[in-house]
């Protein structure tokens, strides 16, 4: 059974394994510090941001509730496709990216949390793995990366990693010689497979550790 469900994982990530990925950011092991308070937060509705097509901005709930947030601001450098993940052990936390500025305010109905939206992860921490999603950006941009307590309260010295990976086009190639050739045409169908891969790896991985107990 373990073999088969590693087989089914390997050829569904073999795109991926393939990948290089350039690291912009990584914060390494972390605590979460707030720098700043929103009210309310982004509704998750189990839908992450892809290369493949824009996000809908998905709303807000537990408005006006304050909620903390630490805020990274990232040069995104010559890559148009970036992804983001987060690693974040306990789910208390969850992850939006922004371009031009994040700027919160007590005022519905969204608060704030639309402006200048980019996408976000859709969940949090799913199958124990890091949650992740995608965006296109105009290279040389700078994006806000925007890390928020999903319980009020709830997020003070919360351990996670954030790490933000550029690439020169939706084949997940990276720069060649410091510069990315032109950019080619997202597939929404490629995307979804590794996608549903790595997915399914957070399953296998789950339940591996399972039968090892």
């Amino acid at each position: 059974m373990k073999r088969i469900l590693c087989s089914v994982v390997l050829i569904l990530l073999l795109a991926a394994v393939c990948a290089q990925a350039d690291t912009i950011f990584d914060s390494g092991s972390i605590t979460f510090s707030a720098t700043g308070t929103q009210f309310g937060r982004i509704s998750r509705d189990g839908n992450a941001s892809n290369w493949g097509e824009a996000k809908d901005f998905p709303g807000v709930t537990g408005a006006p509730a304050e909620r903390g947030y630490e805020l990274f601001t990232i040069d995104v450098g010559i890559y148009p496709y970036i992804q983001i993940s987060m690693d974040d052990p306990d789910a208390a936390l969850f992850d939006a990216a922004y371009e031009i500025a994040f700027s919160p305010v007590n005022s519905a109905p969204n608060y704030g949390l639309d402006v200048n939206y980019l996408g976000d992860p859709g969940t949090s921490e799913p199958f124990g793995n890091p949650s992740f999603f995608q965006i296109v950006v105009t290279p040389g941009s700078t994006i806000y990366v925007t890390v928020n307590e999903i319980v009020p309260g709830g997020g003070d010295g919360e351990p996670f990693q954030l790490l933000v990976e550029g690439f020169c086009d939706v084949d997940f190639d990276g720069a060649t010689n410091g510069a990315c050739p032109a950019a080619t045409t997202p597939e929404p169908g490629s995307v979804a497979l590794i996608g549903t891969g790595l997915l399914l790896l957070g399953s296998v991985r789950r339940y591996l550790s399972v039968e090892q107990k």
